[in-house]
């Protein structure tokens, strides 16, 4: 009850503006690395967002909908080896994307770190498994255009990713690929037409 009364007086205090990301303006590029330090990366695409500024110009939440269908890889240059590893990610070794087409992104706090850094923490849904995480975005909003940029960490064996995974196979020695795959983000938002 409290917390209701407090969004209730926050709304009206605050009016909220609705931004949705620009994909032909924004960059979503995902790299994962093997134990060997060799590397694939490549792009993904936002799907649909509803990110939302307050009238001081301060992010205070929003959703991110990630299309799993839309990743691509951007290192391989030989065209069948390059489809084999995006076939590979798209099938139940990785991300199931015939059952888990979309990922979420929701966000759940903001906290203001310094100039225009912030502190996001948010609810990351993948393979429908839901875990929270954390990580740093340097955002800018003015003119109705919001920007953020910024790197999201994440552990993709607690989101039943198990593929050459020492957490689950932990007697795989050397062959194995890094728990951790890294999100690097370019955004740009715009208002949304009311």
């Amino acid at each position: 009850m409290i917390k209701l009364l407090y969004i209730l007086m926050f709304s009206s205090i605050f009016s909220l503006n609705n931004f949705v990301i620009d994909n032909e303006k924004s960059s979503i590029k995902w790299k994962g690395t093997k134990s060997t330090g060799s590397y694939h990366d490549g792009l993904i695409s936002v799907h649909q967002s509803l990110i939302q500024i307050d009238s001081t110009n301060v992010l205070v939440g929003g959703e991110i909908i990630i299309d799993m269908n839309s990743i691509i890889c951007t290192d391989i240059k030989d065209e069948s080896s390059n489809s084999y590893l995006v076939s590979h990610l798209k099938n139940d070794d990785f991300f199931s994307i015939s059952n888990f087409p979309k990922s979420t992104l929701k966000i759940t706090g903001i906290t203001f770190l310094n100039d225009n850094n912030y502190n996001i923490t948010a609810d990351l849904t993948i393979k429908n498994h839901t875990h929270p995480i954390d990580f740093i975005a340097n955002i800018t909003i003015k003119d109705k255009i919001a920007l953020a940029s910024g790197k999201i960490e994440i552990n993709r064996s607690q989101y039943e990713i198990k593929y050459k995974s020492k957490s689950w196979f932990p007697d795989i020695g050397d062959r194995f690929i890094n728990d951790i795959f890294e999100l690097y983000f370019n955004l740009v938002a715009t208002e949304e037409r009311k």
